[in-house]
C-alpha cells in the first residue's frame, strides 16, 4: 500500500506548518481559545481539503467527458458534533460555471465520489496515536 507523510511543526504558540513534497499548509487557532488567527482552524482545513478534493475530480471527469468546469465552486460545510471534539454531516454543493443537463448532472455527482478525501470521511479511518 503507498503511503502519505505531512510533518507539521509549531510555528509559534499555536500556529503549526504541515509541509509535504515541498508545499505548506497552515492552521492556528482563534484568540478566544488562545490562538493568533494566523490561518484556518483545522477544522476548516478539513473542509477545505474534502472541497477541494473533490473539486479536482469533478475536474478532471469534466475535462474528459468535455463538460464545462472552469470557474466551479464547491462550498463545504458541517457541523460541530454535540460529542467527541470532532465535526459531522458534511455537506458538499457543488456550483458549476454553466447549468448541467440530466446527464452531466449525473456525471458529476459520481465523479465526487472519486475523492479519496470524502471517501476516507464516509468510511472512517484508523488513527494510530504513538507519543516518542
Amino acid at each position: 500500500m503507498d503511503s502519505l507523510t505531512v510533518l507539521c511543526k509549531n510555528m509559534g504558540k499555536t500556529k503549526f506548518c504541515g509541509a509535504a513534497r515541498g508545499h505548506e499548509m497552515y492552521c492556528d487557532i482563534t484568540p478566544d481559545r488562545g490562538g493568533t488567527d494566523a490561518a484556518m482552524l483545522p477544522p476548516e482545513s478539513l473542509l477545505a481539503s474534502l472541497g477541494n478534493c473533490v473539486g479536482m475530480a469533478i475536474a478532471l471527469t469534466c475535462e474528459n467527458k468535455g463538460i464545462p468546469y472552469e470557474g466551479m465552486e464547491v462550498t463545504v460545510t458541517a457541523e460541530y458534533a454535540d460529542e467527541g471534539h470532532r465535526v459531522d454531516n458534511f455537506r458538499c454543493e457543488i456550483k458549476m460555471p454553466e447549468p448541467l443537463d440530466d446527464r452531466q448532472r449525473a456525471i458529476v455527482k459520481g465523479a465526487m465520489h472519486l475523492c479519496k478525501v470524502g471517501n476516507t470521511l464516509a468510511h472512517g479511518a484508523k488513527v494510530e496515536e504513538v507519543v516518542l
